[in-house]
């Protein structure tokens, strides 16, 4: 019983953790089993320890407390090992093979020296299952084989061995616990395999994503400069292009964080800092919520604060102010400047951008538009579907951004959209 615990659960869940999704699906079934496994031989370890609690007919006790010491030993020092890596090795599959040796030896022994009134012959169904889960195919035979030989002569040689109906009884037994650990362990390979098969998938379709996301990025980068070389002199003539050029860019901004993202849900901090310094660096403040947006809507954002940030630049007075706040689900964005913000008659006849925008809000993002004493205040229902959970996205909570960025101070007061 010496060897029973020498998979340590320390050392073995950190094995689990750690496989790399792109590793063979057959060793991370592996680690996974013997993970499962080793559980086995901790119990094996409290219940030798129990048996002797509670008076079991234990002969020679100090011995058998002796092995049980040496074998909680050797499981927790072995469990320092870095399974992960040396599983799939050669040296993984023999330490598999002493480890299980080990486990047969020593359990055999105990029964020998702790008699057959002991009934520690009964950790044999904590041994069998285990070297079910960590041997597959022809390598197992060979091991049950040997754990029903070392069975019967553990039986036999005990101090004084168990009746031959009962040690029978335990054999049949013992071959019903090897068929079912066999089938855990086809369960759980058989799982781990789907698991890995699915994080493959799942990686590629991401890469894929964020080279499409990519290279749409470089092509709006492309359009802008095009543009912008078309672009007749003149303020009169020019202004058009650079208004069509900085929506371009907000779009490519857009796609720039997807394509960083490896596609899904953008951190509005990214996506609102890429598209204001792509609409007018220097000059704006940000403080948006930690909050992640679908692409569709990421998109619908990322046009609607370019042009609300170019209006307020443009017709506006001081510093301007960017502000994503999100409550019960529901998104608000407001910008604002330093100016007495648009006249009610300069509302009911917005221009170009202003048009722009009030459609993406009302169509896109199926939202609300208006003027407040604040500045002008887009607010909308994030798409509970696809942005379920956002807050507990990984990126979200390695990063904890302070989702701030400062160029140059400024009042928020109100006066955007002319």
């Amino acid at each position: 019983m010496g060897a029973t615990s020498i998979a340590s659960a320390p050392g073995l869940t950190s094995a689990a953790r750690t496989a790399s999704p792109q590793g063979d699906p057959s060793s991370d079934a592996l680690i996974e089993a013997v993970r499962a496994a080793a559980l086995l031989g901790w119990l094996s370890v409290v219940a030798v320890l129990v048996g002797i609690a509670v008076g079991l007919p234990v002969q020679h006790q100090p011995v058998v407390l002796v092995t049980t010491a040496l074998g909680a030993a050797g499981h927790a020092g072995l469990g320092l090992l870095p399974w992960a890596r040396i599983l799939p090795t050669r040296r993984g599959r023999l330490l598999l093979n002493v480890w299980s040796a080990a486990l047969l030896g020593g359990v055999g022994g105990l029964v020998i020296t702790a008699g057959g009134a002991a009934r520690l012959d009964l950790l044999f169904f904590l041994v069998v299952p285990f070297l079910a889960m960590v041997h597959e195919g022809r390598r197992l035979v060979p091991w049950l084989g040997a754990a029903a030989a070392t069975f019967v002569v553990a039986a036999v040689l005990a101090v004084d061995p168990l009746p031959r109906s009962e040690a029978a009884l335990h054999l049949v037994l013992l071959a019903a616990s090897a068929a079912l650990g066999r089938q855990l362990a086809g369960a759980i390979r058989r799982q781990t395999r789907a698991r890995t098969d699915a994080i493959r998938r799942a990686e590629l379709e991401g890469a894929m994503l964020a080279e499409g996301h990519h290279r749409v990025k470089n092509s709006l980068q492309v359009v802008a400069d095009l543009l912008m070389l078309a672009r007749p002199e003149g303020s009169a003539g020019g202004e058009a292009f650079d208004q069509a050029g900085a929506r371009i860019r907000s779009i490519a901004a857009v796609h720039a964080v997807l394509a960083s993202r490896s596609g899904g849900r953008v951190p509005a901090d990214e996506l609102l800092t890429a598209v204001v310094d792509a609409a007018h660096p220097g000059g704006t403040t940000l403080d948006a919520a930690p909050v992640a947006l679908p692409f569709q809507q990421a998109q619908h954002v990322g046009v609607v604060v370019n042009e609300l940030v170019t209006n307020a630049h443009q017709h506006g007075q001081g510093g301007v102010r960017v502000a994503l706040a999100v409550t019960d689900g529901i998104a608000g964005i407001t910008v604002a400047d330093e100016g007495p913000g648009p006249s009610p008659e300069r509302w009911a006849s917005p221009g170009l951008g202003l048009q722009l925008v009030r459609q993406v809000v009302e169509q896109g993002l199926r939202g609300t538009l208006e003027s407040t004493p604040d500045g002008i205040a887009v607010r909308f229902t994030l798409e509970r579907d696809r942005t379920a959970g956002a807050e507990h996205d990984p990126a979200r909570q390695t990063g904890d951004r302070d989702a701030r960025r400062t160029s140059t101070g400024g009042r928020a007061a109100n006066g955007v959209g002319r």
